[in-house]
């Protein structure tokens, strides 16, 4: 008993010694305040010229085009580009690939180029509560609102914004500039992977390609009370993987035990409850968590800059915190889709669900997909991959391209935290990992809680002033980088 307790008062005074070290360490990487620095200015002409733009693009109803479809919307669209932005379409490189835009702007040097991204495509407007018609553009209160306001139209216009108006300077980048937007981005539709293709044809090695994925979010996180602007140096798989349970069906009034639905309800149940996937640390999570820690308040920059110390512990609580949270810890799982008899008092002879699952960095699609089949077997459910794939490349931490971006936000962006970002969703940004090494997520437009949640949702709407400091960003990055 005397042993025992000896080890007890041992571990106890261990712990106290790095919890005191842990309190140390938290104190010194505190960030200090950059009260030497301004962001870069913009005047009430600038935000009202922006906000303009941005409302004559949002008009357009550029809802996606999957191969085939009539492209009349997107070469209207195209038309507002050239009346706001004429110097890019009459001095600049205009590739047009099915629809899918690639502008080159030639620079001084043989260089591997840059390629800023966006996506003219916007999600169809379906929801019944706008307080602002979704293809109106209206600008009141100092918002921009609309579909596409946010995802991501307002990229594209400061892209596009920010060229023209180096171009009227006179101003030639030191190496190449692209401009690539798809007309399918949000169905995964191809039209990225056309762009790639034609670079690919043509050599051309980009430097770095940006993309949306990131932003400059608040309220996201607990203890932090400034802006975060968090860039994509990873984003997860995506795979649509139906289940289907068979039986001999019949007549409602004799059931049977065992029924389809039954199976597959048992089977969606196991998964739910029993999460069967890794949960672990990856590296991007790690340098995501250590880049915030210094600008959290105590007791957050205590466990977040202490993960040697306090990982087992944030493991478990980042479950409970929210699902985002918890999905930056392994793949993720829901059941979206259903189907079964054709009326209710049939028992259908064969029933399915579809589960959209986003494969980690810990598990490949194919480890994935072998998990659930194995768990759907158990009630005799056979599985299938509609589609997917597994997640894409990692940004070398200390690449060069990394720490250029990092270097404008700080300028650009004083005293807000800039940290890699593991992105849950999907980009077009990805396709582009065959012609770069440095796919940045990053998109330097400010958005609050609000319209975070309005992506995809209603009333989607951009801060006016939010348009006009992500214009100067891009103008500095491409003066910039030399």
């Amino acid at each position: 008993m005397k042993y025992i307790l000896y080890i007890i008062l041992a571990v106890v005074a261990v712990f106290a010694v790095l919890l005191v070290f842990a309190l140390i360490r938290a104190a010194k990487i505190k960030a200090k305040p950059d009260n030497n620095k301004t962001a870069a200015p913009f005047t009430p002409e600038d935000e009202a010229k922006y906000s303009k733009f941005l409302s004559e693009m949002i008009k357009i109803p550029t809802v996606s085009a999957a191969e085939g479809d009539d492209l009349t919307e997107f070469y209207r669209f195209r038309e507002v580009l050239k009346s706001n932005f004429p110097l890019i379409f009459e001095k600049l490189e205009v590739n047009d690939i099915d629809g899918n835009l690639l502008i080159k702007w030639k620079g001084k040097t043989d260089k591997d180029p840059i390629l800023l991204m966006g996506h003219q495509d916007v999600v169809p407007a379906v929801e019944s509560n706008w307080e602002h018609e979704p293809f109106s553009g209206d600008i009141v209160d100092g918002k921009v609102h609309g579909r596409g306001a946010m995802d991501c139209k307002c990229t594209v216009m400061a892209e596009y914004a920010a060229v023209e108006e180096l171009l009227e300077e006179g101003f030639v980048p030191e190496r190449d500039v692209y401009l690539s937007s798809s007309v399918n981005e949000e169905i995964s539709g191809g039209g990225a992977d056309k762009i790639v293709n034609f670079l690919k044809e043509r050599n051309v090695h980009i430097a770095a390609a940006m993309d949306e994925g990131g932003g400059i979010v608040s309220g996201i996180l607990p203890g932090m009370e400034t802006w975060l602007c968090a860039c994509g140096v990873v984003e997860k798989g995506t795979a649509d993987i139906k289940f289907t349970a068979k039986a001999k069906g019949g007549h409602s009034s004799t059931p049977p035990k065992n029924t389809p639905i039954a199976r597959l309800s048992a089977f969606v149940n196991d998964v739910e409850k029993h999460d069967p996937f890794i949960r672990s640390f990856t590296p991007p999570v790690e340098n995501m968590f250590t880049s915030i820690a210094p600008y959290l308040t105590f007791p957050f920059r205590l466990l977040m800059g202490n993960l040697w110390l306090f990982k087992p512990l944030l493991k478990i609580a980042m479950p409970m915190v929210s699902p985002m949270a918890n999905a930056f810890l392994g793949t993720s799982c829901v059941f979206t889709m259903s189907g079964g008899a054709a009326a209710a008092n049939i028992i259908p002879g064969e029933a399915y669900v579809i589960a959209n699952i986003r494969p980690s960095i810990q598990q490949n699609l194919d480890e994935c997909f072998n998990i659930l089949k194995n768990i759907a077997a158990k009630y005799d459910i056979e599985a299938e991959i509609i589609k997917g794939k597994s997640a894409s490349k990692i940004v070398a931490p200390d690449s060069e391209e990394l720490a250029f971006l990092g270097k404008c936000v700080k300028e650009c962006f004083p005293g807000y935290c800039f940290a890699p970002y593991y992105v849950t969703g999907g980009t077009d940004c990805r396709d582009f990992e065959p012609v770069t090494d440095n796919c940045l997520r990053f998109t330097p437009i400010r958005m609050d809680d609000q319209q975070m949640a309005a992506m995809h949702a209603a009333n989607e709407n951009i801060s006016t002033d939010a348009i006009s400091a992500g214009v100067k960003f891009y103008k500095y990055y491409i003066k910039n980088h030399n």
